[in-house]
Order: C-alpha cells, then structure tokens, then sequence
C-alpha cells in the first residue's frame, strides 16, 4: 500500500475521532460539520509539514515527469560502467546514468532525444520503439566530444511503471565502437600488407623457377643471375616471417611485466660489440659514448638487444654509405621523468615530419623502394614500440631533414625513488 493511501487513511481516522468527540459535546449538526472540516485541514497542514508527500523532493524535469526515486535500483543503473538513458513519451530524457554523463556532458534532463545526436538512424530507432515496436538495434557515426565516433544503441520499450514515471518509457544503452573497429580495420590492413609483402617475393621466385626450367635451362649466365635474385627474395621472405613471429610473440607476453633487473647501458654496449660486421659491410662509423656507471632497470634482456639492433641498423642503412652512427647518453628530460634514456643518431638525410608520428606503424615506410633495397620489412619500428609498450617505455623521434634523425629510448628507471 503506498504512503500517499496511508496519509488519506489517516485524514478519515483523524476527522471521525474528532467528530465523534464534538458529538459527544452536545453541538449542533452545523457546528459539527465547521468543526470536521476545521480538524481535516488541520490534520492535512500537519501531516504535509511533518511528513510530505513522496514527490516533494524530487524536482521535475522539463518534461513535467521525475527522476528515478533513490533506492538499490538508482543505484544499481548509476554503477552500470554502459551510457543508459530514459526517454518518455514526450521525447525527453528523463534520466542518464553516471557513464552517460561522462560521455555527453553537455546532455541536460528534459533536453529532446532528437538534439543527442545528429544521426537519422538514431532519431528513427528511438521513433519505431515509441510507436510500439518491443527493440530496435542502430549503429551510427556522430561527434562525441569533438571526436568521430561510431555508436551503437540498443532500445527497448518500457511499460509504465511508477518507479519510472508516468506513461511508457524507452531504455537506451549506448556502446562506443569506435576502438574495436579500429582494431578490426588494423587487423584487415595488417592481414592485407602482410600477405602483400609475402606475394612478391613469392611470385619472383616462382617466375624465375620457370625460367630455369625452360628456356634458361641450359644457359649458365643466366642461371647464376637468377639464383642469385631467388637467393634476395628468399632472404626477404625469411626476414618478414621472422619479423611476423617475432611481432606475435611480443603481443603475446603484452600483459605480462618484465621482472629481470638488468643494467640498460650493459645490453647497448652488448649489442653495439656484435654490430661491427655490418658497420664494416656499411662502410660506416659506430660510436658509442655512454657513462660508466650502470642504469639499472627492469626489463626482458633479449626484447631490449632487439629494440637497439633494429634501431641502430637502421640507421646505418637509412643514413647512407659511410654514415655515423652514435649512441649515448641523452641526460634527463623534464618530458620523462623517472626515466634513462639512451639515443641512437645518424647524420643522414633524415625524415619529413609528416613521416615522424607514422614511423611505428606496421609496414609504414618514408620510402618503400628504399627500405626494399636495403632488406626493410617495415615491421621493425612497429617491434620496437610494442617492446617498449611492454617495459613501460616510450620512443622519443625527432629529425631535421638534411641533418640527420635521433631515435631515443626511454625506460623506468629503478632507483629507489622509482621502485
């Protein structure tokens, strides 16, 4: 039984107590009739001040109905981590949960669902549900705090119900797509690029096997020309597959934290000691220029020696014949605090800086011929990235075009003030 029955209840108690009472007194039928309606309005006044009416605190909305009563239900839809609104027959939102807020936080109660978003899919979904139909489904694109994003809605018509106000209602719940779309479209794209890169080779290989099996059979020139393309295509096959295992095993360990405490300086020096064969290849100059005391930090040994190869090969094949490669220490940068870093340069013709934001995408090169000829895969700044995401790192680029490029490293220090 609801409390505004019992107040009522209470009024018709009160006034026939106090009837029988002036009764019993000896007045008149009129006198009697002043006094009940004396009493009553008494008792109303009374009971308004001293216990008011279920609705006297909740404030309406513009559209004349009220928010939900507070309660486990309240608070339930308020924890739910989903953008949840109520529409009423009106059009009007009449409540939004916390994460709805968050998400459009220039949405005000009472304002029309029309004016939420600029989609006519939205706009009809919310109709056919308000004309009747039990739920609809929608996508669509719209604006989302400046941002394009992609929405899906989910409506459901609601029946009337006094915990929700007057009439029938809609429930929206509204899910944000727009990250996994763009993983599912970088998914398309990395299954395209790779199977791209792995068909030409594939295919030079196999036109140069039928060449030696017919008219070239015979001709010894021309089979140790051909051998030795097949040879390079083989090579680039083999460095991609490489490159692709390597990439699925570092997302794999993704959410799995390093735990080796190693000494950062010690891996560069380790692994610029076993670069001299390409820098002699290269005709290049590697100098490394780092302080003697160690850099402590935590992290998987073999993912950083392949971090600093990737990069310093890079640069010896990117900044030219002869270039000069160095590797030292960079000093703190207010940019990274609580972190060491280490920085690899070269004084090569460096890159376009509308290249630089692109450079850690898979198969993203400045220069595709370029990177072709010098055995690229374009996987080899999207490996250092994700390593460096893993240990908690970031890459730090920077180049001017005609001097050179500087591609440094930054990791968590573990000193004790950063343990």
């Amino acid at each position: 039984m609801s409390k505004r029955l019992w107040r009522q209840i209470l009024i018709v108690v009160i006034c026939t107590l106090a009837s029988g009472v002036i009764v019993a007194r000896g007045l008149s039928p009129l006198g009697v009739m002043a006094m009940i309606a004396l009493v009553g309005a008494c008792a109303i006044v009374v009971l308004a001040v001293l216990a008011p009416l279920p609705d006297a605190g909740r404030p309406a909305s513009a559209s004349g109905t009220l928010p939900l009563p507070s309660g486990i239900g309240r608070h339930l839809l308020e924890g739910i981590p989903s953008p949840l609104f109520l529409i009423d027959q009106r059009g009007r939102v009449t409540y939004a949960n916390i994460a709805t807020r968050l998400m459009l936080p220039r949405l005000e109660q009472g304002v029309h669902y029309a004016s939420l978003f600029r989609a006519p899919d939205f706009v009809d979904g919310v109709s056919q549900v308000m004309q009747g139909q039990a739920e609809q489904v929608v996508t669509f694109t719209s604006h989302v705090a400046g941002v394009e994003a992609h929405i899906m809605a989910q409506m459901r018509r609601l029946d009337a119900v006094e915990e929700f106000g007057i009439g029938r209602q809609v429930l929206i719940q509204l899910t944000d797509q727009t990250e996994r779309m763009a993983m599912d479209r970088m998914r398309t794209d990395f299954i395209a690029n790779a199977s791209h890169e792995l068909r030409t080779p594939l295919a030079s290989i196999i036109g140069y096997i039928e060449t030696l099996q017919g008219h070239a059979r015979d001709d010894e020139q021309a089979r140790v020309h051909f051998l030795n393309i097949m040879s390079q295509q083989a090579g680039r096959m083999q460095r991609l597959v490489e490159d692709l295992m390597s990439l699925s095993r570092i997302e794999m360990e993704a959410h799995s934290a390093p735990t080796e405490t190693c000494d950062l300086r010690a891996i560069v020096r380790e692994t610029t000691a076993g670069m001299h064969p390409l820098v002699e290849r290269r005709d290049g100059t590697l100098q490394v220029d780092l302080p003697a005391e160690g850099a402590e930090i935590i992290a998987d040994r073999d993912q950083l020696e392949q971090v600093f190869t990737n990069l310093i090969e890079n640069a010896l094949k990117y900044g030219g014949t002869g270039a000069t490669v160095r590797v030292y220490d960079p000093g703190a940068d207010s940019r990274f605090p609580g972190m060491v870093g280490v920085a690899v340069s070269d004084d090569g013709p460096g890159i376009g800086r509308e290249h630089i934001h692109r450079l850690t995408e898979r198969f993203y090169r400045v220069s595709a011929k370029q990177s072709k000829e010098q055995g690229g895969t374009g996987l080899g700044l999207a490996i250092v990235k994700h390593i460096l995401a893993r240990h908690g790192g970031d890459l730090d680029v920077a180049s001017i075009l005609g001097q050179g490029s500087t591609f440094t490293v930054w990791l968590p220090s573990r000193k004790p003030g950063n343990l």
